[in-house]
């Protein structure tokens, strides 16, 4: 079975189209490379989150589907409210952009597969 992920330059345009309408609150966003030897023409999402010690990366398997990993922390990190609603925000809209991004898979695929 062959893989085929979205490439880099595709991840790269849908992330810049889903920012056109909407943002991943208080997140640094970065499309990248993909870390894989065998699929270096795919990239995956980093969200650096601004009120939390992680990072989420975004990544699409063979199977053409978007799950999120979110680095581990070590020891304890309080929070205030405020930098809770926050976080939360983060987490929220870094989902939000996870399931635009499967989207856009989907729709590429139902437009590959459609007859000319």
């Amino acid at each position: 079975m062959t893989c085929t992920r979205p490439t880099l330059d595709e991840i790269t345009q849908w992330v810049a189209d889903y920012e056109k309408t909407d943002r991943v609150a208080h997140a640094t966003v970065h499309v990248l490379p993909q870390d894989d030897p065998e699929h270096t023409e795919s990239g995956i999402v980093a969200v650096h989150l601004n009120h939390g010690p992680a990072s989420i990366y975004l990544n699409v398997d063979c199977e053409r589907s978007w799950t999120a990993t979110l680095t581990e922390r070590s020891g304890e990190f309080p929070l205030k409210g405020g930098h809770l609603i926050a976080l939360g925000e983060e987490l929220f809209t870094t989902g939000k952009l996870c399931e635009y991004l499967q989207q856009r898979t989907d729709a590429a695929e139902a437009g590959a597969s459609s007859p000319a």
